[in-house]
């Protein structure tokens, strides 16, 4: 799976909400860029994509196999800028490029069965306040949803000396999340050079998180960089850092969520190839739980589709 992740689709996306000119709240680009998102994410298949809260955070469940599970994992990156002109805020590292990253972990999760759910959020209005995250963590807490870590990306892709050094920031509560990402940038062959709490001061969507008592682990490049200027352009993005950045996620993520198969291997050989289409025929109109590709109570034709994307691919 983290070879998968793609440099070229983190640096399209960023460079797409460079496009906006702005990401300021209160501002049309602001706006543009929540519409852009939900569509990129609703275009992507098994996913439930809706906006939540007051500031249009966009938020894509990716259900899990066991669906008695009373918890979900969640992974999250704010999409607003800021600069000193507001109407010229590209924010490509703080946090185009985290937004990417997220994306694109959409993207390739929502390519496998795991036993448990996956969210995948991304906030509005971080810059001036941890609005939109603040306000999804009242609501978790008001419905008693249970969310056993949230693995936050902000400042994540500013490597202009190639020095691939990422900041890991975690408490006592998540030291053995930050344990295992120690443990896969070597199993992995990641390779970046970790250092730890360097940026703890830091504030970013996993504070409200954190103050109420949840899980989380929250990862940083060296510097901030050109962040809240004029200049955070497409240009001071290293997408090897942030496919490095993307994949430290993965492997957190996908053991966590307990990957199984691809989602279209419907027999579990290994691969997607006319057995599984045999498979998925017999048991066409059926709520056949391994032929529903897409979870939403029966076999049909939306499951064929995901089947003929995913052909030939293990």
């Amino acid at each position: 799976m983290l070879s998968e992740i793609s440099e070229s689709e983190i640096y399209n996306s960023t460079l797409a909400l460079q496009n906006f000119q702005t990401r300021k709240y209160g501002y049309a680009g602001n706006v543009n860029a929540s519409t852009w998102i939900l569509n990129e994410l609703s275009n992507m298949t098994r996913l439930t994509v809706e906006y939540q809260g007051t500031y249009n955070n966009v938020i894509a469940t990716l259900k899990g196999w066991n669906q008695t599970a009373n918890f979900f994992i969640m992974v999250g990156a704010h999409y607003d800028s800021t600069s000193s002109d507001p109407n010229n805020a590209p924010g490509c590292t703080d946090n185009g490029g985290g937004c990417g990253i997220v994306l694109e972990l959409a993207r390739i999760m929502a390519q496998y069965w795991f036993n448990y759910t996956v969210k995948f959020a991304f906030w509005n209005y971080e810059e001036g306040g941890l609005h939109g995250s603040s306000d999804y963590v009242a609501y978790a807490k008001a419905n008693h949803l249970n969310i056993s870590l949230y693995f936050n990306y902000d400042s994540t892709c500013y490597d202009p000396d190639d020095r691939f050094i990422l900041d890991i920031m975690y408490n006592n509560q998540s030291q053995w999340v930050s344990d295992r990402m120690t443990t896969y940038n070597s199993l992995y062959s990641i390779g970046f050079n970790l250092t730890y709490n360097v940026h703890s001061s830091c504030s970013s969507d996993h504070v409200p998180f954190r103050s109420n008592g949840y899980t989380t682990i929250f990862t940083h490049e060296e510097t901030h960089g050109p962040s809240h200027t004029i200049y955070d352009t497409i240009d001071k993005v290293s997408t090897a850092y942030a496919r490095k950045n993307a994949q430290m996620g993965l492997a957190v993520l996908a053991d966590l969520a307990e990957v199984q198969k691809s989602a279209a291997d419907i027999n579990g050989d290994g691969i997607v190839d006319a057995l599984d289409l045999r498979d998925l025929g017999e048991n066409f109109q059926t709520s056949d739980l391994n032929s529903d590709l897409n979870m939403d109570g029966v076999v049909d034709v939306e499951d064929l589709k995901i089947l003929r994307c995913r052909f030939g691919n293990a």
